[in-house]
């Protein structure tokens, strides 16, 4: 793969300077390139996404938001092979507790009868549920198909039994990415050089970002 030129901007230091590759290159501290990845997210990607919450615009809002959570799975999350969801499930489930837990066998029985032609047997979690029938479907269709959005029938999550589907409310879902953002890389700065978020951090902008 070729790198990135060191002329192309990279995001912004502390003082809101526009920095290059070439000036992240040569830093060395680790803590200094995990602050300036954070302010680089929160220029490009956080500051850039809030106008769909300002404007009410739910669907775009949503599938940013599954864009950051994809992000930071990616960022600090350690690949496991043979599995794509991984990254963005184990994330998921960090951000509210409700992701991990497990659908009860009425969900997975109606899930069963409306969804025939699909492959339902590693759906685990409502992390998974998540990206199997919102993610995957807002990306490739622009469509939930079993997780709804909502402004006004919820403030929060809501899990279905009794027709299999998880409600959404767009606000919720953004807000708790940001405050898990805020909270991850708050720390991971803080932590020691053997916390594997942080070495899974560090390898990514050594491995993915810079070279």
């Amino acid at each position: 793969m070729s790198k990135i030129p060191d002329y192309v901007i990279f995001g912004i230091d502390s003082s809101g300077n526009p920095i290059d590759y070439g000036f992240v290159r040569t830093v060395t501290d680790d803590n200094e390139l995990i602050e300036l990845l954070n302010l680089r997210l929160k220029v490009f990607f956080v500051n850039q996404v809030q106008p769909l919450q300002d404007a009410k615009s739910p669907f775009p809002l949503t599938i940013m938001t599954c864009v950051g959570i994809e992000t930071l799975g990616e960022i600090f999350v350690k690949r496991k092979e043979g599995d794509q969801s991984f990254r963005f499930v184990e994330t998921l489930k960090q951000m509210h507790q409700k992701f991990s837990h497990k659908p009860n066998g009425k969900f997975k029985q109606k899930l069963k009868e409306i969804w025939l032609e699909k492959e339902l047997s590693n759906l685990d979690s409502f992390a998974k549920i998540t990206y199997k029938f919102f993610r995957n479907t807002m990306m490739h269709g622009y469509q939930g198909k079993g997780v709804f959005l909502s402004y006004e029938d919820t403030v929060n999550i809501e899990i279905n039994d009794e027709l299999a589907f998880i409600k959404l409310n767009p606000d919720w879902f953004w807000n708790r990415f940001k405050e898990y953002y805020e909270k991850l890389f708050t720390m991971v700065k803080l932590a020691q050089t053997n916390n594997p978020e942080k070495q899974n951090c560090i390898q990514y902008i050594k491995n993915n970002l810079l070279e």
